[in-house]
């Protein structure tokens, strides 16, 4: 039975899951140093308990969520693997990044050489907010059904099956296909900002493709912010299909995209310093006087 619960990080997933856990009365707990004030505050404001370090983190939960940029999920496993090491306990570890099926495997054998269980977990959908938006944690491995208690919590439980990388597999296609998209649409409009048809374009497109368009333009607008952790994720995808048989041309070249986009001014920003009245219009001005200083 779990009651306690880490979750590394409390960013703006982790914190929201969180809070949902803490209402449904699971004791909520993570370490918050070298976090930045924004992300303690966050933490605090939800309910989650800080403990100094990982060691005393592992040794005091049950689940340790880990769910971070994917650039970071492979230390953070490792780290944790050694507390496991260091403190004998032997908590639940679910990794929950966009990683592929591969690194899901590899970070298994890290945390279960050291006696750790390890779930393989592929998160579709946003930050829960409302009882009807909560997203899927779509799990998988010989022990991921220890994670069934957890079902309308705050999250919805899908078991995908016993395998090891199936639930990042899920994952990984979602992103590939979004976030794909996402980059594919910055980049067309980035050419047609540079070639000066930029409104007839955006006037052309929605004929066949109106809400799709739509879609992509909020996504436009909140890019820059997203685009580093992004990075990490469509070079994951990248290995994934190369790992099949799939060309991973596409999603490097997405992969390079999010890393020019990261240079932006607006990439500094938090989600929530998003100026709501800014237009992807005017977020593409500024993206493509970036583009053809750096370019």
């Amino acid at each position: 039975m779990i009651k306690n619960i880490g979750i590394l990080s409390p960013g703006n997933m982790g914190a929201a899951v969180g809070r949902h856990f803490k209402a449904a009365g699971y004791e909520i707990a993570t370490t918050l140093k070298g976090r930045s004030e924004y992300t303690k505050r966050r933490a605090k404001k939800e309910g989650f308990r800080d403990v100094k370090t990982l060691d005393v983190l592992v040794d005091q939960v049950d689940l340790i969520l880990s769910i971070l940029d994917p650039g970071k999920a492979r230390s953070v496993a490792y780290q944790v693997s050694q507390a496991i090491k260091a403190t004998g306990s032997k908590p639940i570890f679910a990794d929950c990044n966009a990683i592929s099926p591969r690194t899901a495997k590899e970070l298994q054998v890290l945390i279960e050489n050291e006696g750790g269980t390890f779930v393989d977990v592929g998160i579709i959908g946003g930050a829960p907010t409302r009882r009807d938006n909560f997203p899927n944690f779509c799990i998988s491995g010989p022990k991921a059904l220890r994670l069934e208690e957890l079902d309308g919590k705050g999250i919805k439980i899908k078991y995908i099956g016993p395998d090891v990388g199936q639930g990042s597999a899920i994952k990984i296609c979602n992103g590939a296909y979004n976030k794909g998209a996402f980059a594919l649409y910055a980049t067309v409009m980035l050419a047609a900002e540079h070639y000066g048809f930029t409104e007839f374009l955006r006037e052309r497109l929605p004929r066949s493709q109106a809400a799709n368009i739509e879609r992509l333009d909020e996504a436009l607008i909140r890019l820059p912010t997203l685009s580093e952790r992004y990075v990490g994720e469509m070079e994951q995808v990248s290995e994934t299909f190369s790992s099949i048989g799939l060309t991973p041309n596409i999603h490097k070249g997405a992969a390079e995209i999010f890393e020019m986009l990261s240079g932006s001014p607006l990439a500094s920003q938090r989600r929530d310093e998003i100026d709501p009245q800014r237009t992807s219009a005017e977020t593409l001005k500024v993206l493509a006087a970036q583009f053809e200083r750096d370019g």
